[in-house]
């Protein structure tokens, strides 16, 4: 009896699964269909798993309508530097908490870790009024710039990375005389690729998904990412939406993250789950 109630228990508990496992992966699905649907088939099935008549006019009248293929260059551009500039300053930052010890570590450390729980919403406002003065309202530096200082858990994790490391690899550099930046260039960053590899997944899907920041600051239609272009369909559709080119347009700004994750996912393995072998 109590083999016939752990089978019933697993079976449930894979129903459940399999039932969540539908409910979100079926809004991916509909939106890959309807972007390759006719635009005036869409509607005529609620459920359809494969494209009706598949054709790339939705794209085309997409960007007939919008620069979608620059709101993308534009996402792409500030992604990759404001993932840049994070990473410029956490890893150098983790090395230096995890390995070197000056006066005042410990109480700047915990200064840094403190920045973790001060609400970023709150520093909008007077952020924005600092770019309206600097007249810088309206330029790409506007949205990448202030993104770029929110990195106490950047920090905090390439400290535990740098941590991890064998403090003889340190001193075996030391005792061949390398100096604090041949230790953190030729040592210190190739034995911690994959936590790198991690943040910067972690720091450009963050900034990918900026529409908040990116809707104050950027006006021009021609500046806007596509994660703020895309309102720019409800807008002007309004009752009668183009659901088409609305999910054409919403394609493009999740493949270019889903192509990072996956060439990146082993080293997003080997970050957070070090002794599992995915082979």
């Amino acid at each position: 009896m109590s083999d016939i109630g752990h089978k019933l228990h697993r079976l449930l508990l894979h129903v459940v699964l399999m039932a969540i496992c539908i409910a979100t992966v079926f809004p991916l699905v509909w939106m890959v269909t309807a972007a390759f649907t006719p635009n005036d088939m869409i509607m005529a099935r609620a459920v359809r798993f494969w494209p009706e008549n598949p054709t790339l006019s939705n794209f085309t009248i997409a960007a007939s309508r919008h620069p979608i293929w620059m709101w993308l260059w534009n996402s792409m551009l500030t992604a990759t530097l404001i993932t840049i500039g994070k990473l410029v300053l956490s890893v150098p930052a983790g090395f230096a908490f995890g390995r070197l010890e000056f006066k005042g570590k410990q109480a700047l450390f915990w200064f840094v870790i403190a920045t973790m729980s001060f609400p970023n919403v709150l520093a909008i406002i007077p952020t924005y009024i600092a770019i309206v003065k600097l007249q810088a309202f309206n330029t790409y530096g506007a949205m990448i710039i202030p993104s770029i200082p929110y990195i106490g858990f950047y920090v905090f994790y390439m400290r535990q990375a740098f941590r991890s490391l064998p403090a003889s690899i340190f001193e075996a550099a030391r005792m061949d005389g390398s100096g604090l930046w041949r230790q953190f260039i030729e040592i210190g960053v190739p034995n911690v690729i994959p936590a790198i590899a991690a943040l910067s997944v972690i720091s450009f899907m963050g900034a990918w998904n900026i529409y908040l920041w990116g809707q104050l600051v950027l006006d021009d239609a021609f500046k806007k990412t596509l994660t703020t272009g895309i309102a720019a369909f409800a807008d002007l559709e309004g009752a009668e939406r183009a659901w088409g080119p609305l999910m054409a347009t919403s394609l493009l700004s999740i493949v270019p993250v889903l192509l990072i994750f996956l060439l990146a996912q082993r080293f997003i393995v080997d970050a957070l789950a070090p002794g599992i072998d995915v082979r």
